[in-house]
């Protein structure tokens, strides 16, 4: 069997597309989440997810994990489109 090698332009290029699948899949994501913390809720935004879902009432608990999916895909598309940029700008490089 062969093993096919990618230049460093086609592999920078697999990143930044797998960059740019991951930016465009969390922000689909985000747009079925409602992540505006309920007045009953927003004391436990700065608190770790498991203690937060331990000082939750039960019947909330499903509104917090919400919420806390939301902050947290937010944080991932954040970092994703920052290194989408970082992996744009070596390709750019390497194409020169």
């Amino acid at each position: 069997m062969t093993e096919i090698q990618l230049t460093p332009i086609e592999t920078r290029q697999i990143e930044v597309d797998s960059y740019s699948t991951n930016v465009a899949n969390y922000t689909a994501l985000l747009a079925t989440l409602d992540g505006n913390w309920d007045a009953d809720l927003v004391h436990l935004k700065a608190i770790e997810g498991q203690e937060a879902a331990r000082q939750c009432p039960m019947d909330r608990l499903e509104r917090l994990a919400v919420l806390q999916q939301y902050d947290q895909v937010t944080n991932l598309l954040k970092t994703e489109i920052v290194e989408r940029a970082k992996a744009t700008a070596i390709l750019n490089i390497l194409k020169g």
